[in-house]
């Protein structure tokens, strides 16, 4: 390499040390899903008015929201939220509120496609980079992994698994007439529903387990080190759980049942692949559904549990 192209490179390096420090902090929203996911907007002194008229300061092209959904007030640095009659209402940390003064990491969800979270730092770069790994790895409405880290983390585990010969289980869940709770009580307490079932999931696995959204109202959860037995004996304890606590929304009490399916790659013998560990825990989370939901049914035998 020359002297002049280490040069160069050195100088570069330079300015980028002088973007990222800053002595004011500023208020940020950055999309974390719906038709903005990804962009990060700055917030001036004075009223962000945020909705689908074309006038509004921030357009969001998102049919649930409101013409002008909300304004943001900022005053000297702090940030308060007022909603403007929208029609499906404003929901801060999972929370209904009209007027809600922001703090630095609140999630605010505008519909079940759109929701940002504010920001309230001194460092733009940080918060950009930092939010953007989340949103590459988290799912945006349950706060738990997406898909496609799930999808990583599988091929990683099975791959070890069949290596040592060690044990590994997969579970996949489905919520029971998911659907109809959309239909009843609307898109955003589908989107509660499943935040709720994923807050009861992560407090009754490990932290070594990894618990994703795998699609709509599926759920995946790989279980590192754990038998058939194991597997299925934990399905059941969430299962019951889910069926015990039931949502509260809107002053309203919704009901909710899941139906699981079990697989374990160590037992049998015949799956190969990851694809094939998905389709065998499918395959009995298929049945647990065509057998009148609400149960826990393992690839092994003719193991499967019901309401008692």
């Amino acid at each position: 390499m020359s002297k002049k192209k280490e040069t160069t490179d050195q100088t570069v390096i330079t300015k980028v040390e002088r973007m990222e420090s800053g002595e004011a902090k500023n208020a940020f929203i950055l999309f974390l899903s719906g038709p903005l996911v990804g962009k990060l907007h700055q917030l001036n002194e004075g009223e962000t008015v945020l909705g689908r008229a074309p006038e509004d300061d921030i357009v969001i092209n998102d049919n649930r929201i409101s013409r002008k959904h909300i304004a943001i007030g900022v005053v000297k640095g702090k940030a308060v939220l007022k909603d403007l009659n929208s029609t499906n209402g404003t929901y801060v940390n999972g929370k209904r509120v009209a007027t809600h003064a922001l703090k630095d990491g609140d999630k605010v969800q505008l519909s079940s496609n759109t929701i940002f979270k504010f920001a309230h730092q001194d460092n733009l770069e940080n918060i950009f980079h930092k939010e953007l790994y989340k949103m590459a790895v988290l799912d945006a409405v349950t706060g738990i992994f997406n898909k496609r880290y799930f999808l990583e983390r599988l091929n990683e585990e099975f791959s070890h698994a069949r290596r040592k010969e060690a044990n590994l289980s997969l579970m996949m869940i489905d919520v029971d007439h998911f659907k109809a709770v959309n239909d009843t009580h609307g898109h955003l307490a589908g989107d509660f529903a499943l935040a709720h079932l994923a807050k009861i999931i992560k407090k009754m696995v490990r932290t070594e387990d990894i618990v994703a959204r795998y699609g709509g109202e599926e759920f995946g959860i790989i279980l590192r080190g754990t038998d058939a037995k194991g597997a299925f004996l934990l399905a059941e304890r969430i299962r019951k759980t889910v069926e015990k606590i039931p949502l509260e929304f809107e002053k309203k009490t919704i009901p909710m049942t899941i139906s699981i399916g079990v697989a374990s790659c160590l037992e049998e013998k015949k799956i190969k692949t990851p694809e094939a560990f998905i389709a065998g825990a499918d395959q009995c989370l298929y049945k647990a559904k065509s057998e009148g939901r609400n149960k826990t049914i393992s690839k092994r035998a003719s193991e499967k549990l019901g309401p008692e």
